[in-house]
């Protein structure tokens, strides 16, 4: 009998020493992978919000026809891309604003530095910008992307470095 109480006592410390090894060594060869992937779907989901973020500006713009709408840079007040970026509507009432992740930057690529984005009356704008999206850090398999906006306001994303 004292047999049978022995044999259902639970783990050793030997087994889950062994356990624990083998989840450490899974969990560091899929690391490096799993850095990847978090740093691919940020500079994805931040183009995404940019695109997104012009189409919304756009049609804000068509809706109010006494008034511009502007896309401007910065989550607050700082005019940096990589900290986000608001939309304002002709009075500078704030319509919405985004933050994006800190593993992730936005760069102006026109010739000249651009801090907005004003759409006219009719949703077209007077100077095409064009902003590339792009990680922090440099990591195999993870690439920029452009999100351009032509002169009649519709907005494109490429998954490529503008140029």
């Amino acid at each position: 009998m004292a047999s049978n109480a022995k044999s259902s006592a639970g783990f050793t410390a030997v087994e889950l020493l062994v356990t624990l090894t083998i989840v450490g060594v899974l969990l560091a060869l899929a690391a490096p992978g799993l850095r990847q992937l978090t740093l691919n779907q940020g500079v994805k989901s931040a183009a995404f919000d940019l695109f997104s973020a012009l189409e919304y500006a756009r049609s804000e713009a068509i809706k109010r026809p006494s008034e511009t709408v502007t896309l401007k840079a910065g989550a607050v007040s700082d005019g940096a891309w990589s900290t986000g970026w608001r939309i304002l509507d002709g009075a500078g009432d704030v319509i919405r604003s985004w933050t994006i992740a800190p593993s992730v930057t936005v760069a102006d690529t026109n010739g000249t530095p651009l801090t907005q984005v004003t759409f006219g009356k009719d949703g077209h704008l007077t100077a095409a910008p064009k902003l590339q999206v792009s990680p922090s850090t440099t990591v195999a398999g993870v690439g920029p992307r452009c999100v351009k906006v032509d002169l009649m306001g519709r907005p494109y994303a490429m998954n490529a470095a503008c140029s």
